[in-house]
């Protein structure tokens, strides 16, 4: 029997904790969150003059017996947020098993913790055999959540992320949540990112790496296959190599971080070796994001 995806007592910290966000995007049905607009919750708001047409059963008539003039109470509107989370599912991310189980419990724990703060959470696997999971609400969804994010399966065909993104662009969300390598060329990274950006969106990126991928272990004569565009390439791999390897990565991270700073978009490399723990209630919660 395989482990489980998420732990019972990592499952009960999510059941307290919810994204936070500053865009004033949100859902057109009645949720949790706080919004902008006036409406019929129980928290209130302020008073204004009342005004031909207005609800009669809003004017407060203690302020009337006070000031001889009629006040309707305001009150805040509570709706949800609509929270996506897109899985790359591409090879370069199921290759290794620590990496992939890591990225499906970061999606998993997400969502989680989304439909147990009473949003509306939908998963979308890019470059997977798996069809998205269709946008729920409540905590009542979050065990089969869980499992659909625990049976997703990789697509055998060769695709890459930055060419298969663009068919699941979801313009209604509030947040999107992205959890990729991004182990492709920056340009066509950076592209692949402003069709995610393109609706008015908070977007947060989050980028697992395995220890393997940061440190390499190979030595010697190699051949290195593309696990996406099956290129190969031959590789005789020393301290020389390994080391402009290692620099170029840090450029490239360097180069998305930047990017991202420039876009108002969060940004989060880590590798999985971390708890999922660590990255939720430190990495991320540091960052403000839950």
């Amino acid at each position: 029997m395989s482990e489980a995806l998420l732990t019972s007592s990592l499952m009960y910290r999510l059941d307290k904790h919810r994204f936070q966000t500053r865009n004033r995007k949100r859902g057109h049905h009645k949720g949790a969150r706080r919004s902008t607009k006036q409406g019929t919750s129980l928290e209130f708001s302020d008073y204004r003059q009342y005004q031909p047409g207005d609800d009669l059963r809003q004017i407060d008539w203690n302020v009337f017996a006070r000031t001889n003039k009629h006040y309707i109470k305001r009150f805040l509107d509570e709706q949800e947020m609509v929270v996506s989370i897109f899985l790359d599912c591409t090879k370069s991310m199921t290759l290794i098993p620590e990496k992939w189980r890591f990225a499906k419990g970061l999606a998993a724990a997400l969502g989680y913790m989304s439909l147990s703060a009473d949003d509306r959470v939908g998963i979308f696997p890019i470059g997977a055999q798996t069809h998205p999971f269709a946008y729920k609400k409540g905590k009542a969804f979050s065990n089969r959540l869980v499992h659909y994010v625990d049976t997703i399966v990789s697509d055998e065909a060769s695709f890459t992320f930055s060419e298969s993104v663009g068919r699941y662009i979801q313009p209604k969300s509030s947040i999107s949540v992205l959890i990729s390598d991004l182990l492709e060329p920056i340009e066509l990274i950076e592209e692949a990112i402003k069709k995610l950006q393109a609706y008015k969106q908070e977007l947060i990126i989050i980028q697992p790496l395995a220890k393997e991928e940061i440190d390499p272990f190979y030595q010697g004569d190699i051949e290195l296959l593309d696990s996406e565009t099956q290129d190969k390439v031959n590789v005789t791999m020393n301290r020389a190599v390994k080391n402009s390897y290692q620099l170029r990565l840090n450029t490239h991270r360097e180069q998305l971080e930047r990017f991202c700073f420039e876009r108002g978009i969060g940004y989060l490399s880590c590798e999985v070796a971390n708890s999922l723990e660590n990255i939720l209630f430190n990495r991320m919660t540091a960052k403000g994001w839950i």
